[in-house]
């Protein structure tokens, strides 16, 4: 996988399953279609799924869902594990995802990160970081 493959395709929608249809699958209840293409590198399915793994308490199982696109350093793959880890009460790995990228000078690092500490009881941390 590679990041800027991966953002041309979910940006552009083209070569992928669009994530209205990830989502009427799921309304029809075809989980598998999405769970076999998540695995096979389609981004739409991969969150999708991920969320779904997650409701069944099977967030490990998420977690590996994600992994791959997660290596790449994509943006939008951090952005959606770090939306799921807080959702899942884990909010500390997800400061520590967006932390890594922010450090690495992703340009929306900042911003997602300081409004994940100002979430999550750490207000204070985030306006320091931000009036730097």
């Amino acid at each position: 996988m590679d990041a800027h493959d991966l953002d041309h395709r979910a940006r552009n929608l083209s070569g992928c399953i669009p994530p209205e249809l990830v989502s009427r699958l799921l309304e029809l209840g075809h989980t598998e279609v999405v769970e076999l293409h998540a695995g096979r590198g389609e981004w739409f399915c991969a969150p999708a799924w991920a969320r779904l793994l997650g409701e069944r308490d099977r967030q490990a199982d998420a977690s590996e869902v994600l992994a791959p696109y997660l290596a790449t350093g994509w943006w939008t793959a951090v952005e959606a594990a770090a939306e799921l880890l807080e959702a899942w009460g884990r909010a500390g790995e997800a400061i520590a995802i967006t932390r890594a990228r922010m450090e690495a000078g992703h340009p929306l690092a900042l911003e997602c990160h300081a409004r994940l500490l100002a979430r999550n009881g750490r207000a204070e941390e985030a306006f320091t970081l931000l009036r730097q």
